[in-house]
C-alpha cells in the first residue's frame, strides 16, 4: 500500500506522489526523445529548436516548483495552472511542427499525466 498523499478527485483519490513520479519519468522520456529527434531533423541548430528546448526547460522547472510546493504543504492551484499552461505551449508547438511519431507518443504519456493532475486539482486541462 502506498504511503503517498491522496487528494480527492472527480474519479476518486489520486496518489499525488505516484502521479508526480510518473509525470517526471514521462517528461524525462519526452525530453530525451525530443532532443534525439531534433538532432536528426531540419530543425537542428535553428531558433525553432532553441524555442522548443526553452519551452521544455520551463515546463520541467514548473513541475519541480509544483512538487516542492506540494512537499511543503502549500496551495498548489497556481502551480498546477502554470504546469498546465506550459504543457499547453508545448502541445501547440508540437501541433505546428510535426517532429516524429515517437515524440508524439512520448508527449501523449505526459498529456495523460497532465490530465490526471488537472482532474485531481479540479482545474481545466485547457488543451
Amino acid at each position: 500500500m502506498s504511503m503517498g498523499f491522496l487528494i480527492q478527485s472527480a474519479n476518486g483519490q489520486e496518489d499525488v506522489s505516484r502521479l508526480f513520479r510518473q509525470l517526471e519519468e514521462h517528461s524525462d522520456g519526452f525530453r530525451k526523445t525530443l532532443n534525439h529527434a531534433l538532432d536528426g531533423s531540419v530543425l537542428n541548430g535553428t531558433n525553432t529548436e532553441d524555442e522548443i528546448n526553452g519551452y521544455v526547460k520551463q515546463f520541467e522547472e514548473s513541475t519541480d516548483r509544483l512538487k516542492k510546493n506540494y512537499n511543503k504543504g502549500r496551495d498548489n492551484r497556481i502551480a498546477v495552472q502554470e504546469v498546465l499552461q506550459r504543457g499547453k505551449t508545448i502541445n501547440t508547438f508540437l501541433k505546428r511542427h510535426k517532429i516524429n511519431p515517437t515524440v508524439n507518443t512520448e508527449w501523449i504519456n505526459v498529456k495523460g499525466d497532465l490530465a490526471r493532475l488537472a482532474r485531481a486539482h479540479k482545474v481545466r486541462l485547457g488543451f
